[in-house]
């Protein structure tokens, strides 16, 4: 029968049949004692840490687990493994939140000296942050390969066990059981072959404050059942929103917002029409079936990056919930094929994300007290914040005053110097996508004995009439920063005039988003002035940096008359943020802020200093 069922088949078999068989036989099975093979295992039965690990101090064993009650220590395989292709479990608990507590599996080693490895760290908090690295010189500073947020943060008294799979294709996924299984999809993933050997491995932990316990049940590692290329199975994350948390543990979907769009998780109804400036927006796809909920925080949405945040709320409600009542009501709507809902009207914040990535946002229930009339959930859309823009004077249309480099420490090739006492004007043209109130910012100088004034306009409208006070000489740069001007999306002309007096030597102006909102429209508040009488607003919040130019650190000082939530960066000449130098609510007081630029090229950078939401001051730094 063998013979017969030998000569049937086989004259029908091509031979890449056979050698597709072969190699499916070689990764599932173990016929060639390779695949499952167990590399190994320490489950901390034993009295004593034995031969599996680096001795130290710290750690011990005691009811089948090991442990450590101290600071700063690792548990590291003594044997150093070849295998190219593994898979690690681990089970342990302890993640207490402490400051500075940090946790990190290192896996990958070629020594012992942990410097060079694969490392997943977790940092607990309200939320935890899980990071995949590859650390090159020190675990602690790995360069991120990929990261996730844990949310809620890990419990410190329950177990938590880690699955950790390298394929020799250079594939690496992390996976994670809190209890009900492993998911099918990596929470973390990346594709990296810098250390192609399992080599050692082992957990480290470190805190800054009192020791606290950390506990390992088990660690095991062993060969993967079957290969696989490297090709990534965690889907492509948004790029703004990191991942959506419901208190229900329902998962809310992020996609982009366009006409047609599905409103909600579990209804089919869609997006008929909606702001030009929200198309292709990152979109929450909520569930309306949470449309009765009333508590105070919600929905948990961890961003990448500061954004302008939107919130479309049933324009039938009567009473808004006390966690949207500090958003700016826009005059915008979105309009959908569910004929029970008229529309939606349309709410706005900026969110700073502040340099942390991802950082927690909380959203409350549709019905959170003391809202009332709203019988269908709301819908949230972000849009990365507009960038700082910086115009340079010398680059603008120019009547009439003239583009100068006869001083120095000026931005750009050059700037305008106003050379009649009226008349003269320089106008920037520039475009804008998100609509909103923005703040001007000059960069000037004047060594006349007084005050020179300009007027300013957008788009024809009047701005005010400013004043620019005299500084110590030409070649020294100042800022000021008053008009705030609402920008609709589209083109727009800025444009200041000399108004007897000559004008100030103009290097750039720059463009800061405020918020979404009009501030009392304030494109026609402003009322003319003579210029006797200016009309300007200057702020109590005054910053100043030093010295200037720097070589390599700057200090920035600034003075707050009352307790106020402080935000300062620097940016560089092409508008891009390279530091978050403060990002707290801080008491009435001075300050100083330590800018360090060593790693930066020569050049111009510009800082910003908001405080509250409408004091802003602006300036600059040279870089030597």
């Amino acid at each position: 029968m063998k013979i017969k069922l030998q000569v049937n088949i086989l004259p029908r078999m091509q031979l890449k049949d056979i050698f597709l068989i072969f190699v499916f036989i070689y990764s599932h099975t173990n016929l060639f004692g390779q695949a499952n093979k167990l590399l190994f295992k320490d489950d901390f039965s034993q009295n004593t840490m034995g031969v599996n690990w680096r001795p130290d101090l710290f750690w011990s064993i005691g009811n089948g687990v090991a442990y450590n009650n101290y600071d700063f220590s690792t548990l590291l395989s003594l044997r150093r493994f070849s295998a190219p292709s593994y898979v690690i479990e681990t089970t342990v608990k302890g993640f207490s939140y402490a400051y500075g507590r940090q946790f990190h599996f290192t896996f990958g080693q070629a020594n012992d000296t942990a410097n060079q490895a694969y490392v997943v760290s977790y940092f607990p908090g309200t939320a935890g942050l899980l990071t995949l690295g590859r650390a090159t010189d020190n675990i602690f500073y790995p360069t991120t390969l990929d990261q996730t947020v844990i949310y809620p943060a890990f419990e410190a008294n329950r177990w938590q066990k880690f699955k950790i799979i390298k394929y020799k294709s250079g594939l690496i996924q992390v996976y994670l059981d809190k209890g009900a299984g492993y998911s099918s999809l990596p929470l973390l993933e990346t594709i990296d072959s810098t250390y192609q050997q399992l080599g050692h491995f082992g957990w480290t932990v470190s805190t800054q404050t009192a020791p606290l316990t950390f506990t390992v049940d088990q660690v095991e590692a062993r060969t993967p059942a079957i290969e696989k290329p490297a090709v990534r199975e965690k889907p492509v994350e948004d790029n703004l929103i990191s991942q959506v948390i419901a208190t229900n543990n329902k998962p809310y979907p992020i996609t982009k917002l366009q006409t047609g769009t599905k409103l909600y998780s579990d209804r089919d109804y869609t997006i008929t029409a909606l702001p030009a400036y929200l198309q292709g927006a990152s979109f929450i796809q909520t569930a309306n079936n949470e449309k009765h909920n009333t508590q105070a925080d919600f929905l948990a949405v961890f961003l990448k990056k500061s954004v302008v945040a939107y919130v479309a709320y049933d324009s039938r409600a009567t009473a808004l919930p006390a966690w949207l009542a500090d958003w700016e009501k826009t005059n915008d709507s979105i309009t959908t094929s569910d004929s029970g809902t008229n529309y939606f009207k349309i709410y706005s914040k900026v969110l700073e994300n502040g340099g942390y990535i991802p950082r927690l946002f909380l959203f409350g229930g549709n019905l959170a007290s003391p809202a009332t009339g709203a019988k269908t959930n709301y819908l949230v859309a972000v849009v990365e914040e507009p960038a700082f823009k910086i115009l340079e004077a010398e680059k603008a249309k120019v009547i009439g005053a003239k583009i100068a480099n006869n001083h120095t420490g000026y931005s750009g090739t050059g700037f305008v110097d106003f050379i009649h006492k009226e008349g003269d004007y320089i106008e920037w043209t520039t475009q804008t996508q998100i609509p909103g109130t923005h703040v001007l910012s000059f960069v000037f100088s004047n060594a006349s004995k007084a005050e020179r004034f300009l007027a300013v306009t957008v788009d024809g409208k009047d701005a005010g009439i400013h004043s620019f006070i005299p500084i110590t000489s030409w070649d020294s740069w100042a800022s000021y920063s008053a008009p705030q001007v609402y920008l609709t999306s589209g083109q727009h002309k800025i444009r200041v005039t000399a108004i007897g007096t000559s004008g100030p030597n103009l290097d750039c102006v720059s463009l800061s988003y405020m918020s979404a909102s009009r501030q009392e429209q304030l494109a026609g508040r402003y009322a003319k002035k003579s210029p006797a009488q200016p009309k300007f607003f200057p702020s109590e919040v005054k910053a100043l940096a030093y010295p200037n130019p720097f070589t390599n650190k700057a200090t920035i000082t600034y003075s707050l008359p009352e307790q106020a939530a402080v935000y300062l960066t620097v940016y560089n000449q092409q508008g891009h943020q390279v530091a978050v130098l403060v990002n707290q609510v801080q008491p009435a007081g001075n300050y100083n802020a330590l800018f360090n630029g060593a790693s930066l090229p020569k050049g111009l950078y510009l800082y910003r200093l908001q405080v509250g939401v409408k004091a802003l001051e602006s300036g600059k730094l040279w870089k030597q």
